[in-house]
């Protein structure tokens, strides 16, 4: 539920962008379920409409891992009951870090409030852990403060990690991060009927500018419309040897022929099987495509018998 930020009762309030939502994000979203349920409160994601640096320094803005629909859906998932999303812009970014806080405690009963270890907030980032914790000592809210989340390897858990192995092709390490498999989606449209020529009838979704795709190229993927999944192969990128003029995500069904023309459909990547490169040939390009349909299938069948789970 996206909150209005009208006065509601005892809260306890995740603070952070939580792009991604990943295993970083649910270890907040964790502590403050405790919380909130020894102190009968609801759980609350106070976040922005977008990234702080689309207003700051728009050269340097990341794309980002999720869109908004895509984030709230997942924090619903996770249980939490109410997301108060703030519009970023320059008067935001110019809002002392006490008034700020003010602010978050005038719209709840702040009951208490958790952040990461390197949340910062107000004017010129000076918001703090230290100064978190001095707001809720004067005015009475329990404040957690959650250390960063880390791999197995010891690599710590962060958005930028994660885009960097997405733009890399890393793709198991970016969903080991995650905590489950990086998504694209968007409402399938019309394109050049190409793959339906050659025999691989595709759908082509397209997705909102701000969204990070990954290396282009071949994944083995999970396509899902509604209530309906279906195990798939999806290309990413700029289609060399057929080309359209613009980047793509063109998913194809293994063993159905589905029509998602003007509905909302995702892919579920589960594995990076190959670069995108230009064929000498459509017969060349269509020879490759089986082999990444029989790889795909391979990889689905693996999952069904638990010899290669996929995040």
């Amino acid at each position: 539920m996206i909150s209005t930020g009208m006065k509601s009762g005892p809260t306890v309030a995740v603070l952070g962008t939580l792009d991604g939502v990943h295993l970083g994000h649910r270890e907040l979203i964790r502590q403050g379920r405790v919380l909130a349920d020894r102190l009968g409160a609801k759980l609350r994601v106070v976040t922005f409409d977008r990234h702080p640096l689309e207003v700051l320094r728009p050269e340097a803005a990341p794309k980002l891992l999720q869109t908004a629909a895509e984030r709230e859906e997942t924090l619903s998932g996770l249980g939490v009951e109410e997301i108060r999303v703030i519009p970023f812009t320059r008067e935001t970014a110019e809002t002392e870090p006490e008034d700020f806080l003010r602010q978050l405690r005038e719209e709840c009963d702040l009951a208490a409030a958790v952040a990461g270890w390197n949340y910062s907030f107000g004017r010129k980032g000076r918001g703090d852990a230290a100064l978190l914790r001095e707001d809720g000592r004067k005015h009475g809210y329990e404040v957690r403060i959650v250390p960063p989340v880390r791999t197995e390897e010891g690599e710590v858990i962060s958005s930028t990690a994660i885009r960097e192995k997405l733009l890399r092709g890393d793709l198991e390490g970016a969903n080991r991060m995650l905590g489950y498999a990086y998504m694209i989606s968007g409402t399938v449209v019309n394109g050049k009927h190409q793959g339906t020529r050659i025999g691989f009838p595709t759908a082509n979704i397209e997705t909102e500018a701000g969204k990070l795709l990954p290396a282009y190229g071949v994944y083995a993927c999970r396509m899902e419309s509604g209530e309906q999944a279906w195990p798939g192969v999806v290309n990413i990128g700029l289609q060399p040897t057929l080309p359209s003029g613009r980047v793509t995500v063109e998913a194809h069904a293994l063993h159905a022929e589905v029509d998602l023309y003007g509905r909302q459909a995702r892919v579920r990547l589960l594995r990076y099987l190959r670069p995108e490169r230009r064929f000498s040939s459509v017969e060349e390009l269509t020879e490759q495509i089986a082999r990444d349909r029989r790889e795909a299938e391979d990889i689905e069948k693996a999952c069904h018998t638990g010899k290669n789970e996929v995040v």
